[in-house]
C-alpha cells in the first residue's frame, strides 16, 4: 500500500517538474504569440479589405456623384442656352418691330403731306379759275387804252403777287418738312445707335455664358454673371434713350414758325392786291370793283 502511493507521489512529481521547465514554458509562449500574429493578420487583413471596400463605395459614389454633377451642368447649359437662343430671337422680333413701326410712321407722315399738297394744289387751281374768271370781267369793261393798261398792269401784278406768295408759303413748308425730317433721323440714327450698343452687350454676355457653360463653370455663377451683364447693358441703354432729344417740342416750334411764315406771305400779298385794286380803280373810275 505505501509502496503504491509512494510511486504515484513520484509520477506527479515528475510530471509537474516537466510542465514548470522552462523549455515547456518556452513552447508555450511561442505558440501563443503565433496565435495572436495570426489573429493581428487576419485582424488586419479584414481591415484592409474594409478599407478597400470603402475606398471602392466612396470611388464610385464619387464617380457617380461626377456623372450626375455632369448630368446637371449639361441639363443646365441645354436649357440656358435654349432661353438665350429664344431670347435672341425675341429681341429680333422687337427690333423688327421697331423697325416697322418707324416705317409705318414715316409711311403715314409721308401720306399726310401728299395729302396736303394734293389740298394745297386743288386750292391753287381753284383760285386761278377764279382769277381767270375775274380778269375776263375786267377786260369786259376796259374800253379805253388807258383802262386796258391799268388792267393789264393789274393782272401782271397780281399774278407775281400770287407766285410770290406761293414760292414763300411752299418754301416755309418745304422747310418745315427738312428740318423735321432732320430731327427724325438723328432721333432715329440715336435710338439705333442706342439699341446696336446694347444688342452688343447682349450677345456678348450670352457668348460668354455660352462658353462658361462648355467648361463647366458652375450654373450659379454662369446665370449671376449673365444677370449681372444684362442689368448693366439694360441701364447703359436706359441712360442712352434718355439722351436721345424728344422732338415733339421741336416740331412743334418748327410748326409756328411755319404758320407765321405762311401768314406773313399772305398779308403781304393782300396788302400788294389791295394796293393794285385801288390803282385800278383810280384808274377805271368809280363803278370799278
Amino acid at each position: 500500500m505505501n509502496t503504491i502511493v509512494s510511486k504515484r507521489i513520484l509520477s506527479a512529481l515528475s510530471l509537474a517538474a516537466v510542465l514548470g521547465s522552462p523549455l515547456m514554458a518556452s513552447a508555450e509562449t511561442g505558440n501563443a504569440n503565433t496565435r495572436f500574429t495570426q489573429r493581428a493578420e487576419q485582424a488586419k487583413a479584414r481591415m484592409e479589405e474594409r478599407n478597400a471596400a470603402m475606398e471602392e463605395r466612396k470611388a464610385n459614389w464619387e464617380e457617380k456623384k461626377e456623372e450626375r454633377k455632369d448630368e446637371r451642368q449639361d441639363a443646365f447649359c441645354a436649357r440656358f442656352t435654349e432661353r438665350l437662343d429664344n431670347k435672341d430671337e425675341r429681341m429680333g422680333d422687337r427690333a423688327d418691330n421697331a423697325k416697322e413701326r418707324i416705317e409705318n410712321r414715316t409711311s403715314r407722315r409721308t401720306d399726310r403731306r401728299d395729302d396736303r399738297d394734293e389740298w394745297l394744289d386743288g386750292k391753287r387751281d381753284t383760285q386761278d379759275e377764279r382769277r381767270t374768271a375775274l380778269y375776263a370781267k375786267l377786260d369786259e369793261k376796259a374800253d379805253t387804252d388807258a383802262e386796258k393798261a391799268a388792267v393789264a398792269e393789274f393782272k401782271k401784278t397780281v399774278d407775281a403777287a400770287v407766285e410770290t406768295r406761293r414760292v414763300a408759303v411752299d418754301k416755309a413748308i418745304e422747310d418745315f418738312r427738312s428740318a423735321v425730317d432732320a430731327l427724325v433721323a438723328s432721333r432715329k440714327s440715336g435710338g439705333a445707335d442706342a439699341y446696336s450698343k446694347f444688342k452688343s452687350a447682349a450677345d456678348a454676355a450670352a457668348a460668354k455664358a455660352k462658353s462658361d457653360c462648355e467648361a463647366d463653370v458652375d450654373p450659379k455663377t454662369v446665370m449671376s454673371e449673365y444677370q449681372a451683364a444684362m442689368k448693366t447693358a439694360r441701364e447703359a441703354l436706359k441712360e442712352d434713350r434718355s439722351s436721345i432729344d424728344k422732338i415733339r417740342d421741336d416740331v412743334k416750334a418748327l410748326a409756328e414758325t411755319r404758320k407765321k411764315a405762311i401768314e406773313s406771305a399772305i398779308d403781304t400779298f393782300k396788302s400788294t392786291v389791295k394796293a393794285a385794286a385801288e390803282k385800278l380803280r383810280a384808274a377805271m373810275g368809280s363803278d370799278s370793283k
